[in-house]
C-alpha cells in the first residue's frame, strides 16, 4: 500500500505534527482570550476580515509544523502533498458521484429518522456560518472567497495530502480513512452534527484511494461548499425558510 500513496511522512512525523498543531493551537487560542480579541471582534464592524485571518492565521499555524518537517527531512512539492494532475473528465465524474452517494446516504438515514422518530445524537444540521461574517456584499464575497475557495484546498491538503495517505501506509487504506475522517469531523468543532461530516470526509477519502491524487478530492469539496454556502445565502435573505429543510 506505501506504493499506492507513497507519502513520506513517518509515525513518528505524524504524532509530531499533530501535537506542535496542537500546542501551537492552544497558545493562540488563550492569547486570543487574554487579549481579548474575541470580544473585539464581536463589537468590530469588519468580522468578515477578522474571520478570514483568523482562519488564515489558524491554517498556518497548522502547517507550520508540517512545512518545516517537510522541507527539512523530505522534497518539498506538490505530490509530496498528493497534488498528482488528473484529468478534468475523471475528476468531474469523481465529484459527482461522490455527491451522489453522499445524497443516497443522507437521503437513507433521513427516510429513516423520519419513520422511527429517533434522534440519532451528533446527526443534524450543520451550524450556519454566515451569521458570523454578516450579511453586506463585501461580507459575503470575503466569506464566498473562504467558504467556497481557500478551505477546500488548505484543509485536503492537510487531511487527505498528509493525514490520509501518511496513516494508511501504516495502517491499511480502510484503518487510515476512517481515522482520518474521524478527524476531520473533530476539528470541525460542531459536534451535533459530526456524523454526517464524518461521513462526507469517507467519501472524499475515497476520491482520493480512487484516483491516487487529492485534487477530486479538493474539486468536490469546493463543490460542496458551493452548494452549503448558496443554501446559507438564501437562509439568509429568507428566500427559503430553515423549516423547509427539516
Amino acid at each position: 500500500m506505501k506504493k499506492y500513496f507513497q507519502a513520506p511522512w513517518s509515525t513518528k512525523d505524524i504524532i509530531i505534527t499533530i501535537l506542535a498543531a496542537a500546542g501551537l493551537l492552544g497558545i493562540a487560542f488563550f492569547g486570543m482570550r487574554y487579549f481579548g480579541i474575541e470580544k473585539l471582534i464581536e463589537d468590530s464592524e469588519y468580522k468578515s476580515l477578522y474571520f478570514l485571518v483568523l482562519f488564515v492565521v489558524q491554517w498556518i499555524l497548522i502547517s507550520i509544523p508540517l512545512i518545516i518537517l517537510t522541507l527539512i527531512k523530505y522534497k518539498f512539492n506538490g505530490k509530496t502533498f498528493g497534488l498528482v494532475r488528473t484529468s478534468i473528465w475523471k475528476t468531474i465524474k469523481l465529484v459527482f458521484s461522490g455527491y451522489l452517494l453522499f445524497l443516497g446516504i443522507t437521503l437513507v438515514i433521513s427516510l429513516i429518522i423520519f419513520y422511527t422518530g429517533w434522534k440519532i445524537p451528533g446527526y443534524q444540521i450543520q451550524e450556519r456560518i454566515l451569521p458570523l461574517f454578516g450579511d453586506n456584499l463585501i461580507e459575503l464575497i470575503i466569506s464566498g472567497i473562504l467558504i467556497v475557495a481557500i478551505a477546500p484546498i488548505i484543509e485536503e491538503i492537510f487531511f487527505r495530502g498528509f493525514l490520509l495517505r501518511s496513516i494508511s501506509n501504516k495502517c491499511g487504506v480502510i484503518y487510515g480513512s476512517i481515522i482520518s475522517a474521524a478527524l476531520f469531523a473533530l476539528l470541525h468543532l460542531q459536534l451535533s452534527s459530526i456524523i454526517p461530516i464524518f461521513i462526507l470526509g469517507l467519501i472524499i477519502n475515497s476520491l482520493v484511494i480512487r484516483s491516487k491524487s487529492i485534487i477530486p478530492a479538493i474539486a468536490f469539496h469546493m463543490f460542496n461548499n458551493a452548494i452549503a454556502f448558496t443554501i446559507e445565502i438564501l437562509l439568509l435573505k429568507e428566500i427559503i425558510k430553515i423549516e423547509e429543510l427539516i
